[in-house]
């Protein structure tokens, strides 16, 4: 038996513990706080109905990479919580919604962490809608019908890494109250559409 290998077993035996404790793999997702990650509401959020606890879901529309290795593949899932929630109503013209960002699941695992809310901004329109040439109505003759089918849809800004706050939804507030990402507005009722942007940016990686 090797001198060295002698005197380590000694100090394991006088603390109490077996080798195996000595040093302990150190557990971690692989992905580091600040990393941004771009998603979507995969379901609406209202002010009016939502209730602390409720589970809010986000789905990721690009792939996350470091150093050359994909961590987050598109299609992954953030999942959380309202933490928090008041309505627009008679009695209080102002609202406002908690949401904490808490889990991220993907590829059949789900690893803890905590994400806050960079940006907002609105839902983009369908992929495929476009201009489309009206159609006749019956018996009738004139100019194109307007609206959505005769005419594109109005521009809607996409989120990328750089954006901060709120992005295209007037009246619109993002603040932060602890790991929550709150919402609010003056004078409207809190409602994120689905498919509403995010870009979600981990604070914490556990």
């Amino acid at each position: 038996m090797k001198p060295i290998f002698v005197v380590t077993l000694a100090l394991v035996l006088l603390n109490g513990i077996s080798p195996a404790q000595v040093a302990p793999p150190q557990s971690s997702t692989g992905i580091a706080p600040g990393t941004l990650i771009s998603a979507e509401l995969s379901k609406a959020v209202d002010a009016k109905k939502a209730k602390a606890g409720d589970r809010v879901e986000a789905k990721i529309v690009a792939d996350v990479f470091s150093d050359g290795q994909l961590l987050v593949p598109k299609g992954s899932k953030m999942v959380g919580r309202v933490a928090d929630s008041k309505p627009h109503n008679k009695g209080a013209k102002d609202s406002s919604v908690g949401i904490v960002f808490d889990t991220l699941s993907m590829k059949g695992r789900e690893l803890t962490l905590v994400a806050v809310i960079q940006a907002i901004g609105p839902a983009q329109p369908p992929p495929n809608y476009g201009v489309r040439s009206g159609f006749p109505i019956a018996g009738k003759t004139g100019p194109t019908p307007s609206g959505g089918w005769g005419e594109p849809p109005a521009t809607v800004p996409e989120l990328d890494p750089s954006s901060k706050g709120v992005v295209g939804l007037n009246g619109l507030a993002l603040t932060r109250s602890g790991p929550a990402s709150v919402l609010s507005s003056s004078d409207e009722n809190v409602f994120l559409k689905v498919g509403t942007q995010l870009i979600l940016r981990i604070e914490e990686s556990l």
